[in-house]
């Protein structure tokens, strides 16, 4: 691929344009461009709001605000059995508990801070064009692009940690950047910060804090800063991993008093086994499939350019070091989250996008960098690399799966783009997504024509907007309504004032983990309970129910003072609310 120096930027595009005299009065419309561009990424998220009643992905969704309504103040619920969800992204998303006790409206406010901050991606999309090399109305057309890819958008429709970890992953990396490039205490501390701080979002900020505990140590033996400028980053990270272990020992030991569900046996059984290498694997190349694939070639062609800049010596330090460390995050958080993931009989379980999502806007900003600024020959070459390893991968998919593919649930949720990509809504077909998508890789190459590049952007922002609302109109709203209408409390009365009680024995998860954040906000949440130890100061008490037998008949040994009041029978399972009469 010859001399693939697409990362370094020339000396000018660090120098700030004057404000004053001559041309650089146009520099004045810039701060406003960008503040307009940030606003128009904003509402385009708030016009995907009325697709969202109540938490769709459960527990995930639910697990997350729960936890912001304990930080919040309010009173914690019971998650015991389910996966841990950390801390640091429900801080962010505490305030709407105090905005609202209504659990619907408390939701929809969750939903505009993912969009306050979902829409600072396009601002940093466009600082690290800038610093790619790019001038800057490219740089401003590809990040309104960036900005709007579909595992950006479309996550940020939920209450998930995918909303804020593309804005986070982008930041971090930038803060290094400018570390090894412009030096200074305050960018090294960043850095650190924002590693810890993904450390307490999620499981996959463990590999960020071990790659920049790395990168720490890298920088202190070569002395690329001064010693006292990487204690201060070694100080911050750690005081934030501890911070940020603490908040998620505090939230285990009130949300999960039974314990958590443990995720590091099948990580340890899997990278100490040769099948469990294989799944290992198998998944793994199913995730880089599916990174490729839903940013249609272009963080292929991203990751063949990080590639090839992390390993040449002239592509300037700061640039090497940006990008081994976000190669090395990436290719630890994909074995260890394949690694660690249960068999749950899923397509999922072969082919995922989620736990790379993250790292999708800046393999997306890397290829088109790479297609805007270097010669044709070396984008010809990196699109031609590009899809080999994505039809290996996707072989390897089909193959790892064999009947699984056809045989196991699908879930829209896990493949929103290759739903629509294949217009299939029950299965995926990774041979027909591939086949659809790789060809426009053609278009890296025809870039070089400034009209070809921008009809190139234009095409990809619809394609990313369809995508998204196709999704939410197919997937969303249809899902939303079944769940609501399966689980829902408002068919036994529920108030404000009521204590809920639930018996979970026998009880279908999705109805329980739905129902946890349904009771109002601020008041006694879902009391799990036996029968016969009946909390004095319930007033609902929710059962599971046999329709073998009559809803009247679902609790037997019910105290006197209840009385039954409503019964679904759902896709969720069978269930039955009995309220006190006196």
């Amino acid at each position: 691929m010859g001399s693939l120096e697409v990362l370094r930027p020339p000396e000018r595009a660090w120098r700030p344009a004057p404000t004053v005299g001559g041309t650089g009065r146009r520099t004045l419309w810039w701060p406003a461009l960008l503040a307009g561009g940030w606003l128009t990424h904003f509402v385009v998220r708030l016009l995907f709001l009325p697709f969202h009643r109540m938490p769709v992905l459960v527990p995930d969704e639910t697990g997350y605000l729960l936890a912001a309504r304990l930080l919040s103040g309010g009173d914690r619920g019971d998650l015991s059995g389910r996966t841990l969800y950390e801390g640091g992204y429900p801080l962010l998303i505490s305030p709407a508990f105090h905005a609202s006790d209504d659990p619907a409206t408390v939701y929809r406010i969750v939903l505009v801070i993912n969009a306050l901050i979902g829409a600072f991606l396009f601002v940093l999309a466009y600082a690290a064009l800038r610093r790619l090399g790019l001038s800057r109305v490219p740089a401003y057309a590809v990040a309104m692009t960036t900005g709007l890819l579909p595992s950006a958008l479309y996550y940020g429709q939920f209450a998930l940690t995918d909303a804020v970890l593309p804005v986070v992953v982008l930041g971090w990396m930038l803060c290094i950047h400018s570390w090894m490039s412009r030096g200074g205490m305050g960018h090294g501390a960043a850095a650190a910060a924002l590693a810890a701080y993904t450390a307490s979002v999620h499981v996959r900020g463990d590999v960020i804090v071990v790659v920049h505990a790395a990168l720490l140590m890298a920088v202190f033996v070569r002395r690329w800063a001064p010693r006292r400028d990487v204690a201060a980053a070694t100080g911050v990270l750690a005081l934030g991993v501890a911070a940020g272990a603490l908040l998620n020992r505090m939230l285990q030991s009130q949300i999960y008093p039974g314990g958590p569900m443990d995720l590091d046996g099948f990580l340890v059984q899997r990278l100490t086994s040769l099948d469990g290498w294989g799944w290992t694997l198998g998944l793994t190349a199913g995730k880089l499939w599916y990174l490729v694939v839903s940013t249609w070639g272009v963080a292929g062609a991203g990751l063949a350019a990080a590639g090839f800049v992390a390993v040449r010596r002239g592509a300037g330090r700061a640039l090497r070091v940006s990008a081994l460390a976000v190669l090395a995050a990436m290719a630890g958080i994909a074995l260890a989250s394949s690694a660690a993931v249960p068999d749950e009989g899923t397509v999922a379980n072969f082919a995922y996008g989620r736990y790379l999502a993250c790292f999708a806007p800046v393999l997306f900003l890397a290829g088109a960098a790479l297609a805007l600024r270097r010669p044709r020959r070396e984008v010809q070459r990196a699109a031609v690399a590009t899809v080999m390893v994505t039809l290996l991968c996707a072989v390897m998919v089909m193959q790892h799966a064999g009947q699984r593919l056809y045989t196991d649930f699908f879930g829209v949720f896990d493949f929103p783009e290759m739903s629509v990509v294949t217009w299939s809504w029950d299965a995926l077909k990774p041979g027909w997504a591939t086949l659809a998508v790789l060809p426009g890789l053609a278009l890296l190459v025809l870039l070089k024509n400034r009209r070809m590049a921008a009809a190139a952007l234009v095409l990809v922002v619809v394609l990313n907007i369809a995508v998204v609302t196709a999704v939410s109109v197919r997937g969303t709203r249809y899902w939303g309504r079944r769940l609501d209408s399966a689980t829902s409390l408002a068919v036994a009365g529920l108030t404000a004032r009521d204590v809920v009680a639930l018996d979970y024995r026998g009880m279908p998860w999705r109805v329980w983990v739905s129902q946890a954040f349904q009771v109002r906000t601020h008041l006694r949440p879902l009391d799990r309970f036996d029968p016969s130890t009946l909390a004095p100061d319930a007033t609902l008490a929710v059962v599971p129910w046999d329709p073998g037998t009559p809803p009247a008949k679902s609790w037997p040994g019910a105290p006197a003072n209840f009385t039954f009041v409503a019964a679904r029978w759902t896709y969720t399972g069978a269930w039955a609310v009995w309220r006190r009469t006196s």
